[in-house]
């Protein structure tokens, strides 16, 4: 086996620019963190179909579901003189039952809602209205024109048909939801003096996560080249940064939890469902901040399978014979590329541009890995 001497000498060479290498794996690091809340952001707030699967996500929630039903039938009874019906519809006799039969169906209303709301017929039209209010949010943000209406400068989810679903869950020959206005159950998601601000943020974060990210890389590549003799600890250094970016991120959520919790639950009873709904709406940021450090892991390992240790060296020794076989070396990393497209344990596999910046990387690994193994083992 050959002597690892030559590599024990490069790393001890004293050359290089190690405080600028540093700097800028402190900065890159910290750009990588930004850029995994600027994709949260891009794809959670500005892509219609994730829009509408976290929705169905949040109607699924026992917790969220409970208090929805409230307000839908709260909806019900403040846009329905329920006792009027009702008087309307039992005889003469009877009808000086109508107050307490509509306090009675007032009491029972919020249970009727989370039945219906956990129907299919339900989650397809709640599906429907959030993705009729997020195109809506984006032609606004997107300033596509006086087209777009907005019912007095605000952009809402209309929720009217769900009101009338549980109103004519309740029954009473389906009267309820027949006198239901069409403007009850709107939820108001951007209000006219929001708007200015919502299209220069809209714009904002629609092209920060590629400049990050293309910063990140860059920095991070110039961090690498810079280190000289010592350019696989910085690879190194450049793994165990998108691990940092990616734990960063996961601790910030977790702190933000209380923080928004405390913010928007009015009162203890509505605390769960609040706090669902944040580790719902920001499941998105756990994928990208797991992939960030599983990206990372990735590196550290490529730094380590270069590196000088017994394990390692053996490990090239071994490899050395295919290696040197260039079809059949990048034949298998194409193989293993679609089996990560396959499989996509980092986001980036999941976008065209990710997969080309992932591809070129892993080639140049790949030929880097090559020609060490063919440096360090020469073919006899």
């Amino acid at each position: 086996m050959a002597s690892p001497g030559p590599e024990r000498t490069v790393e001890q060479d004293g050359s290089g620019h190690p405080r600028i290498v540093v700097a800028l794996l402190v900065v890159a690091t910290l750009i990588a963190f930004l850029a995994v809340f600027s994709i949260w952001v891009n794809r959670q707030a500005l892509n219609t179909d994730n829009w509408v699967d976290t929705s169905g996500k949040l109607l699924r929630n026992d917790e969220i579901r409970a208090q929805l039903s409230n307000y839908l039938a709260g909806e019900l009874f403040a846009n329905v003189d329920v006792q009027g019906e009702l008087e309307k519809t039992f005889p003469p006799r009877l009808a000086p039952l109508a107050g307490p039969a509509a306090g009675g169906l007032q009491q029972l209303a919020p249970q009727v809602a989370e039945r219906a709301l956990a129907t299919s017929q339900a989650e397809s039209l709640w599906a429907d209205a959030n993705r009729t209010a997020h195109e809506t949010l984006l032609k606004i943000l997107n300033d596509e024109g006086s087209a777009v209406s907005t019912g007095n400068g605000e952009v809402t989810l209309d929720l009217a048909s769900l009101v009338s679903e549980s109103g004519g869950q309740l029954g009473v020959a389906g009267k309820l939801a027949a006198k239901i206005p069409p403007d009850a159950g709107q939820l108001t998601i951007l209000k006219s003096d929001q708007l200015s601000m919502a299209q220069d943020a809209s714009s904002l974060v629609r092209h920060l996560p590629i400049v990050l990210t293309l910063l990140a890389l860059l920095l991070y590549g110039l961090a690498v080249y810079l280190a000289g003799p010592r350019r696989r600890q910085a690879l190194r250094s450049v793994g165990f940064g998108f691990v940092i970016a990616g734990v960063l991120s996961l601790l910030l959520r977790r702190i933000g939890q209380g923080s928004v919790t405390d913010a928007l639950a009015g009162t203890e009873a509505v605390k769960p469902a609040v706090e669902a709904a944040w580790d719902i709406g920001t499941s998105l940021l756990v994928t990208v901040a797991v992939s960030a450090i599983s990206f990372g892991i990735l590196v550290v390992i490529a730094a380590w399978i270069a590196g000088p240790s017994k394990a390692a060296t053996r490990l090239r020794e071994e490899a050395a014979p295919y290696l040197r076989e260039r079809g059949t070396t990048y034949g298998a990393v194409a193989l293993l590329f679609l089996a990560l497209v396959l499989w996509a344990p980092v986001v980036a596999f999941q976008k065209p541009i990710g997969m080309i910046l992932l591809a070129v990387l892993m080639a140049l690994g790949t030929e880097a890995l090559r020609r060490q193994a063919a440096a360090e083992f020469p073919a006899r």
